[in-house]
Parts: C-alpha cells; sequence; structure tokens
C-alpha cells in the first residue's frame, strides 16, 4: 500500500495522464490531415425512378447534404418513397412543386433509404449526368461525382471522333463528356462528347 501512494508512483500517473493530453490535442489534427478523404463520397445508385410528386414536410429543408424533417416521392399510384430525416442527400431539381419534372436516384437497405439524389428529367425521360471516370466489376460506372450507376452492356457513344471501345472514350474523352441516363431501363445508355469536340481532335 505505501508503495502504491509514494510520490514516484503518483508522478508516473501523473506523466501519462500529461502525456494522454497532449496526444489528443496534438494527433487529431496531423492525423485528421493525412486521413483526409481524396475526391467525393462513393455513392451507390440501385433505384432510379421518375417522381410524380414531391411532399414535403413543413420542416423539410436540406442541411450540410441532410435531410431535415422529412419528405416523400410519389413514384406512382402504388408507390410512394419515405424520405427520414437525417439521410444524406442531394437535390439540383430546381422545383419540387413541379409535376413529373425530377427523377430520384438512390441506395436502398430493402425498403429504406441510404442515400438519394433529386435531379431535373431530360426529354426522353432521360437524366443526364457527370462524365464517367473508371469502368468497374459487375456492369458499373463510377461518375466524377463518385455515384455508382449500373450501365448497359453496349452503350453508345455519341462523339463526331470514333472510338473503339468505352475504355478509349473514357480516356479520350471522358473529362468533359456527358453521361445519359435511361429512366425506364434504369442504367446508363449513352454518353456524349462535348460539344467542342470535332472530327479529328481527341478532346
Amino acid at each position: 500500500m505505501r508503495q502504491f501512494f509514494s510520490w514516484r508512483i503518483w508522478g508516473a500517473f501523473v506523466a501519462l495522464a500529461l502525456l494522454a493530453v497532449g496526444l489528443k490535442f496534438v494527433l487529431p489534427a496531423s492525423a485528421s490531415k493525412d486521413a483526409a478523404p481524396i475526391g467525393p463520397t462513393p455513392r451507390t445508385v440501385q433505384f432510379i425512378s421518375l417522381v410524380y410528386a414531391a411532399k414535403p414536410s413543413n420542416t423539410f429543408a436540406m442541411d450540410a447534404g441532410l435531410v431535415t424533417g422529412s419528405i416523400d416521392f410519389i413514384l406512382d399510384g402504388q408507390r410512394t418513397m419515405h424520405v427520414y430525416a437525417g439521410t444524406p442527400g442531394d437535390i439540383t431539381c430546381p422545383d419540387l412543386t413541379d409535376i413529373a419534372k425530377c427523377v430520384v436516384l438512390a441506395d436502398l437497405l430493402g425498403d429504406a433509404v441510404v442515400w438519394f439524389a433529386l435531379v431535373p428529367v431530360a426529354d426522353g425521360l432521360k437524366v443526364e449526368l457527370p462524365p464517367i471516370v473508371a469502368l468497374l466489376d459487375d456492369g458499373i460506372a463510377q461518375l466524377s461525382n463518385g455515384w455508382h450507376v449500373p450501365h448497359a452492356s453496349i452503350v453508345d457513344r455519341s462523339c463526331p471522333q470514333e472510338t473503339s471501345s468505352m475504355t478509349e472514350f473514357i480516356r479520350d474523352f471522358g473529362p468533359e463528356s456527358t453521361t445519359i441516363v435511361d429512366v425506364a431501363k434504369q442504367e446508363i445508355t449513352q454518353v456524349r462528347c462535348s460539344p467542342k469536340v470535332t472530327v479529328g481532335t481527341s478532346g
């Protein structure tokens, strides 16, 4: 007992406590700098549908990429997607009150929405998305915004300059191209070169 309460033992405890406090304040700054994520957060798109109408709650808002309140997406007469508070999301559709003017892309866990994006619909029931940066396994394309979206087995490459494959298209024209999703098919069906590309150029 005397040894436990000796000044040397207490001194050792104090030194350890000071070291722990020092590490608490010093390490997070450098560790967070080293561990900072590079590029956008990967998001899996499992579900794509036209939204007939959006019904936000009275307290609905997007706060730092998270839902406050709640919002319902009415997909058709039988299906409504409910998005709860705290769900990560991204809304670029300009007016939620417009009928059938938005498309929802979502990552689902059963019926629960893990993440969603609400984007404007283009002519022909299509969605225009950022460029493809990589082709992943199982028919998935990674976009420049981090989204992982299914693609058709044959993707139409709309470009004045011909390419022999999607890999070549991504390499030569990808950074400024547009990715087209067919909402009915729920997959990428076309990639389109930037209007700046002309015959005989490579980006």
